[in-house]
């Protein structure tokens, strides 16, 4: 029998459970999850290289052309020959008519009757020159037809300037020196598109 007077002290049994600690790992596990997910948020944006792509303009057309044909034609030398020749006396016949265009109208107010006189007697010398130079110019088989026309036209020149020295030497007034000077200018034009057709004949190969 238990004495009076002495206490017993009994420990109550909670009814709680005692193991706290496994409340604390899925805490543990939350907080990661949270903590690492603010993370991964606040990481910065990887840095990505734009790649720029350059349309092609409908406007621009690109044409690539084929290289031209070229034709290399070798002309025989006797041709080539006459070419030159013909040319050098169309370009007389040229300064010729210049130069009686000239003495015609500097007569008699700028040049005097001697003086004109003198450059007629040059021009008429060096036109019956210019003459026989073309009559014994070589020509091509294929344009001999042609050359008598160029063979006329150098002649008419040869007499209209003959004409004009005796106008303005053996007869009065200007009427016919003027009128040779107009023959001399038709034939010296003659003779050009002549020499032109004649070269097209030699060279029409």
């Amino acid at each position: 029998m238990a004495q009076a007077g002495r206490l017993t002290i009994f420990s109550r049994v909670s009814k709680e459970d005692p193991k706290h600690g496994r409340w604390i790992l899925p805490l543990v596990v939350l907080a990661l999850v949270a903590f690492t997910y603010t993370f991964v948020n606040n990481l910065p944006a990887a840095e990505t290289k734009a790649t720029t792509t350059v349309a092609a303009d409908p406007t621009t057309s690109t044409t690539t052309e084929a290289p031209e044909e070229t034709t290399t034609t070798t002309l025989p030398e006797n041709v080539i020959a006459f070419v030159a020749t013909s040319d050098a006396l169309a370009a007389r016949a040229v300064e010729m008519r210049a130069r009686a265009d000239t003495i015609n109208a500097e007569y008699p107010d700028i040049t005097g009757y001697g003086a004109t006189k003198e450059l007629m007697s040059t021009l008429k010398a060096d036109t019956t020159a210019f003459a026989e130079d073309v009559a014994i110019v070589v020509v091509p088989a294929t344009a001999a037809d042609k050359w008598v026309d160029v063979n006329t036209a150098a002649a008419a020149m040869e007499k209209a300037a003959d004409d004009m020295l005796d106008g303005l030497v053996n007869t009065s007034g200007s009427e016919k020196r003027l009128a040779a000077l107009e023959d001399y200018n038709v034939a010296a034009a003659t003779f050009d598109q002549a020499v032109d057709a004649a070269q097209d004949a030699a060279t029409d190969l």
